[in-house]
């Protein structure tokens, strides 16, 4: 069997509304059944983190700068008869400008949610890891988004 490997990058990324947090998800299918965080193919010569800041901007059509790495997710699927092995590299992103009515056509929507209901939202597993693992560090460092209260108290609501 043809093993391929595939290396992308991608982001969760957030804005600040009042003492809270939205993350910007994407949409695929009719109705949107699936709802993921923004990803997609490392070209040659970019980086992981280059890759994720474009990622972003095609599938969500919002600008966003890169707080840092939240963690690397890796898993096989099949196209098919060719076993494929994809290795994605997801990054904490502050939201910068943009629209997200102005997604590429591989999505079929781009939409702001509360950190709670993105969480919820979410299909995956590890991408809802992911929400975790963003509310843990803006916890521990709360300077490097905003006030220092608010990835706490939000941290404690997705847990209770």
């Amino acid at each position: 069997m043809r093993i391929k490997y595939e290396v992308s990058a991608g982001g969760l990324l957030l804005r600040r509304r009042d003492s809270t947090y939205d993350a910007l998800l994407i949409g695929r299918g009719t109705p949107r059944s699936v709802w993921t965080l923004p990803k997609g193919h490392v070209e040659p010569r970019e980086s992981t983190e280059q890759a994720a800041i474009r990622e972003v901007r095609e599938e969500t059509g919002c600008w966003g700068e890169i707080i840092g790495r939240l963690n690397e997710i890796a898993y096989w699927f099949y196209v098919g008869k060719a076993k494929h092995r994809k290795s994605v590299t997801f990054f904490l992103m502050r939201y910068l400008s943009g629209d997200p009515a102005n997604h590429d056509h591989e999505v079929d929507d781009a939409r702001w949610f509360d950190i709670a209901g993105a969480r919820k939202t979410l299909k995956y597993v590890n991408e809802k890891r992911l929400v975790d693992l963003a509310l843990e560090f803006l916890d521990a460092n709360p300077a490097a988004f905003g006030e220092p209260a608010v990835a706490a108290a939000m941290a404690e609501s997705l847990t209770s």
